[in-house]
């Protein structure tokens, strides 16, 4: 396989699950495919807090979390079109805020874009206090969303 090939054949569950998000016949598949991609976010998040926690941390761990969180990241303004809240009658998350705010919105996603590539660069530079550093911004930019944008289980 060539590093091309390979790198496409890394990218395609992602492509797949834009394409659901653009081109889906339902706000389910809509609703499910997001709620997967934040899955993913949680899993990266996951494997850096664990590293950073560790003794003696894995910087291939903390890369592969911070590639899954950078990648998922980016697609999250997508995944939430008109149509697929509540008003859906689905269990989701999703607050009508997200639309009814939508410049705020998009600019909380902006931010989680910005954090997200920040804690890609820290992981390939090697520096754990760096990783730290970013994962916090990181953590805050997801807050800072929830609060206004999710719904939270009581």
């Amino acid at each position: 396989m060539t590093m091309t090939s390979t790198r496409l054949a890394a990218l395609a569950p992602g492509l797949f699950c834009c394409a659901i998000a653009a081109f889906a016949a339902t706000p389910a598949e809509i609703v499910a495919a997001r709620q997967a991609n934040f899955k993913q976010m949680g899993k990266g998040m996951k494997a850096i807090s664990e590293q950073i926690k560790s003794p003696t941390p894995s910087f291939d761990a903390i890369k592969v979390g911070a590639a899954a969180i950078d990648e998922s990241a980016a697609k999250v303004d997508g995944y939430f079109p008109q149509g697929s809240g509540l008003e859906a009658g689905l269990k989701t998350g999703a607050l009508p805020a997200i639309w009814e705010k939508n410049a705020e919105f998009k600019g909380d996603a902006d931010k989680l874009v910005k954090a997200a590539s920040a804690i890609r660069m820290a992981a390939a530079s090697g520096n754990i206090d760096q990783v730290k550093a970013q994962f916090m911004a990181l953590g805050g930019s997801c807050k800072e969303c929830h609060q206004t944008f999710r719904a939270h289980d009581d």
